[in-house]
């Protein structure tokens, strides 16, 4: 009502269990589905609002947020295409909590008359760590200069004037095989490199063990979307661009270990001490202290907020 520019991010839990539609599903659909059409109509209120009151000043951008959680089964949707078949020769999921293309490739769609083509598809490779510089580039700012950023303004390319995205991206292990957030895969141009596979927990309650690949397992996905066959380490192809991917991860990993610009003590706080309540579903408990049945004193707790991490 005020005219004034506004920012609203929304993130919908519909597709993520446990799932609970306020419909029974309709026949052929299942609870899956019906949360999808849950979902699809909520977004739909926010085109038509956006449309009524704002038509060609409104951006709209939907994105998810990783694949299927194979291991709930028919509450995990499907993986497409993006099946990571050398993977599930071997045993496990290779979808979310994975880096193979199932686990962390989503959906993007962006809405804005006038300024996005309708109907167009892009090749380019985005991240959701491209929404914010984006979004500050088309608000008329500037980024902090004493820091880093991943993301890019992608801008060009929703606007249909380029397809060129990222040319690197880094997929950190996600819980899979690897320590958790190391950079073992990675993408340059049409290629995905593995220094680590596994397989996440499936569906069937298998598991695909963690392997080291050195050099690494390097796909490609213009001919490969399904991750099937790597290509052949004596191959013209792969001894081509092994240099290119050796020298991305290494420039990727010398990044990442100098650039440590935060000085946030989350030590020093009282609020953000990682809290133990059986009673909160978001606390993590270790030990004796997170037994149920552990005491818990309600007054303790307000004198002193925690963060639930």
């Amino acid at each position: 009502d005020s005219g004034r520019p506004f920012f609203l991010y929304l993130a919908l839990a519909h597709m993520h269990v446990p799932l609970s539609p306020p419909q029974p599903p309709a026949p052929g659909r299942g609870v899956y589905g019906a949360s999808l059409g849950e979902m699809d109509e909520l977004v739909g209120w926010i085109k038509e609002l956006a449309d009524s009151l704002g038509r060609g000043s409104t951006l709209l951008w939907f994105t998810g947020d990783n694949g299927p959680w194979a291991q709930k089964c028919e509450l995990a949707g499907r993986l497409g295409p993006f099946v990571g078949a050398w993977q599930r020769q071997r045993g496990g999921s290779s979808a979310k909590q994975t880096t193979w293309e199932g686990g962390h490739r989503v959906p993007a769609l962006v809405y804005w008359p006038g300024r996005v083509p309708a109907r167009r598809t892009s090749r380019a490779l985005l991240s959701v760590l491209d929404i914010f510089p984006t979004l500050v580039a088309l608000a008329g700012a500037a980024l902090p200069p004493n820091r880093s950023f991943d993301g890019l303004d992608v801008s060009p390319v929703l606007f249909g004037w380029s397809d060129v995205g990222h040319k690197v991206l880094l997929h950190p292990n996600s819980g899979a095989a690897g320590k958790v957030g190391e950079i073992e895969a990675l993408r340059l141009a049409q290629y995905k490199a593995f220094y680590t596979t596994g397989g996440a927990l499936a569906c069937d309650g298998s598991t695909g063990p963690a392997e080291r690949h050195q050099p690494p397992l390097i796909f490609n996905l213009d001919r490969d979307l399904q991750e099937q066959e790597p290509l052949d380490v004596a191959s013209r192809e792969y001894q081509a661009v092994l240099p290119a991917i050796s020298k991305a991860y290494a420039q990727a990993l010398q990044d990442i270990a100098a650039d440590n610009v935060s000085v946030a003590d989350y030590s020093q706080d009282p609020a953000a001490i990682p809290c133990c309540n059986v009673q909160h579903v978001g606390c993590r408990c270790h030990g004796a202290q997170g037994a149920l049945g552990s005491s818990w004193d309600p007054h303790v707790e307000k004198r002193t907020p925690r963060l639930c991490l």
